[in-house]
């Protein structure tokens, strides 16, 4: 969305970037949003990050790991940020409209119409879904873009990496990108269920416990996400031996 917005200043004026620094995002998250950063600095527009006014892990170390039932890590964590940023809006005595990521596909996330022409009297507008881009033409783009390195050629969609409603997948595949991050995951699961326990009040990660979890993990998604991507790489070699012998015998 900010390539296309870069690309059509006239059509979607933008005068600030602002980017909520989350310590526990994906590293490849990080990289987009240092990119990100250098492309507004080279067009001219402030970049400003907003770090939560206390870190994860000050807020694990008093309530242990985020859950259904303490969902601290947006409440506490996330919307620090948010709230920060309204404070600084209100400063500004200004009417600010926010771009937001919604493609075509998604309408029922939208506030507003798309292509209203009082769009100026809205707090927000949706640039991919206004030039008609739709979910799976994003995932195509996001499979080809090296910055990304192999997320989404594993993955659909991003979110936080010690989220506690990761997916087995999720799970899988963090455990083969980041190994260290995955026995830390687990390490801050095991210790906030010894914790509620010492409480004595009980809590299973996923209904099964932290444990169970992890060796699931381990022993069944892992070689799942291997084979899927063993096979991805067999039909792309496929694909380049086709095109190699259609150009011989060409």
């Amino acid at each position: 969305m900010l390539g296309l917005i870069l690309k059509n200043q006239d059509k979607y004026p933008l005068d600030l970037v602002v980017n909520f620094d989350l310590e526990i995002d994906w590293q490849v998250a990080k990289d987009v949003i240092d990119e990100m950063e250098k492309r507004c600095n080279q067009a001219g527009i402030p970049f400003v990050r907003i770090k939560p006014r206390k870190s994860w892990k000050e807020l694990y170390n008093k309530y242990g790991f985020p859950n259904g039932k303490a969902r601290w890590c947006n409440s506490e964590y996330k919307l620090s940020c948010k709230k920060q940023l309204n404070k600084w809006i209100k400063s500004q005595n200004c009417r600010p409209v926010a771009y937001i990521g919604f493609c075509a596909d998604e309408t029922k996330r939208f506030k507003y119409a798309v292509g209203t022409e009082d769009w100026k009297l809205q707090d927000c507008c949706y640039p991919l879904a206004e030039e008609g881009i739709i979910e799976s033409d994003i995932l195509k783009w996001a499979q080809s873009q090296p910055i990304f390195g192999d997320y989404y050629k594993n993955l659909p969609r991003m979110g936080c990496q010690l989220c506690p409603y990761l997916t087995m997948k999720e799970l899988a595949y963090l455990h083969e990108s980041e190994p260290q991050k995955f026995d830390e995951y687990f390490r801050f699961v095991e210790e906030t269920e010894e914790m509620i326990a010492k409480k004595g009040r009980s809590w299973k990660f996923k209904n099964y416990g932290g444990e169970i979890i992890r060796n699931r993990v381990i022993n069944k998604w892992v070689p799942k996400l291997k084979e899927e991507q063993q096979n991805r790489k067999y039909k792309q070699l496929s694909l380049f031996e086709g095109e190699e012998n259609g150009n011989r015998s060409k």
